[in-house]
């Protein structure tokens, strides 16, 4: 039986995916620091809530009060998201026991998260990991059937809460579990100036990437869809803006009925005209999409 896609819920990006994403699969949102990851992934859940779904973000890089006030500028409520705080606490240097966090933190909704950040226990840091984290998304499935959860971010998951020595292995269980859970997540991933594969990409089954760099206009942006298992895509890059609303990409004029698609065309048309590909800087070398039509700057 064939599953109905699951919409990201930025119309230019399902456009891209031709409808969407395969059900109950994880997949990367990677790009560098500033290209708009967290909203994406953000606007990812709004879309599932919004049709009465239990979501979930799981929050490492940003304290839950933060990206609450961060979405708040896109005029997005996002209190029937649920969060999970996997910030770190603020280290002692006693040597005093850590605790599992599971003992400490619970999954609340977005609406009970107060203004200021969650002060670190007076009994001493929790004792944060990927194995946590795996467990508390395994109670969690119990108690509501979460449909789509956001990793916020991968990054620094695999960075500060996993020992170098078990990375890819405890990775490739984590990928695992999503995949047994059966939710559709989305995990984001940031990559340096020069991006490269790695584990992530590797192991998820599809990567929306995002891209920005600098020309003559100031800074531009754009998304690609690198990889997307089990389904056809888009392979051409799209302008992506960040506006007022959140983000947003520009969808491609309809295909007529019978009409191949472009990489079934004898002459594609180039989506990057090679003359803009060519001033694109060198340490970045992502090729420049046609300006949109309203082209302008936006939140970064």
């Amino acid at each position: 039986m064939i599953r109905e896609k699951v919409k990201v819920g930025i119309p230019g990006i399902d456009n891209m995916l031709e409808g969407g994403l395969i059900p109950g699969r994880p997949y990367v949102v990677s790009g560098a620091s500033g290209t708009g990851k967290t909203s994406v992934a953000i606007k990812f859940l709004l879309e599932g809530a919004s049709a009465g779904e239990h979501v979930l973000y799981v929050a490492i890089d940003e304290p839950p009060n933060e990206v609450k006030s961060n979405m708040r500028s896109f005029g997005w409520d996002v209190s029937r998201v649920h969060v999970f705080d996997a910030t770190s606490d603020i280290l002692s240097y006693d040597k005093t026991p850590v605790r599992d966090v599971s003992t400490e933190r619970k999954v609340v909704l977005f609406s009970s998260v107060p203004s200021n950040i969650r002060k670190t226990s007076e009994k001493g840091p929790a004792d944060i990991t990927i194995n946590t984290i795996q467990e508390i998304l395994k109670q969690e499935m119990k108690v509501r059937k979460y449909s789509r959860v956001v990793v916020d971010s991968v990054t620094s998951l695999r960075r500060f809460y996993i020992r170098t020595s078990e990375e890819y292995m405890a990775l490739q269980s984590f990928f695992r579990l999503l995949s047994d859970l059966d939710i559709t997540t989305l995990l984001t991933v940031q990559l340096p100036d020069t991006p490269r594969p790695d584990a992530e990409s590797h192991m998820a089954r599809g990567e929306i990437r995002l891209h920005k760099w600098l020309d003559g206009r100031g800074l531009v942006r754009g998304v690609t869809v690198e990889k997307f298992r089990g389904s056809y895509h888009d392979h051409s890059m799209r302008p992506l803006r960040i506006t007022d609303e959140g983000p947003s990409v520009k969808l491609a004029a309809p295909r007529r009925r019978g009409e191949p698609r472009r990489e079934e065309a004898e002459e594609p048309e180039p989506a990057i005209e090679p003359e803009a590909k060519a001033q694109a800087p060198a340490e970045s070398q992502p090729p420049e999409p046609p300006p949109p039509d309203d082209a302008g700057g936006g939140a970064p």
